[in-house]
């Protein structure tokens, strides 16, 4: 996870830990979810790039 990723996440946090509401948590909960999900996907399109770019097959 790199460290932009990180330090959203650490920020949602702070903002969840200062709401009253239950939906505005339950958002800030589903927020996390999806910052993980679209750092997953990032790691997983850059190591195909980097799987391709290194497949000698293809030079």
């Amino acid at each position: 996870m790199n460290e932009h990723c990180e330090w959203l996440l650490n920020e949602v946090d702070k903002l969840q830990q200062t709401q009253v509401h239950y939906e505005d948590r339950a958002f800030l909960l589903s927020l996390k979810s999806v910052i993980n999900e679209q750092n997953k996907r990032s790691e997983q399109i850059q190591n195909e790039l980097d799987g391709r770019l290194w497949n000698h097959t293809n030079w």
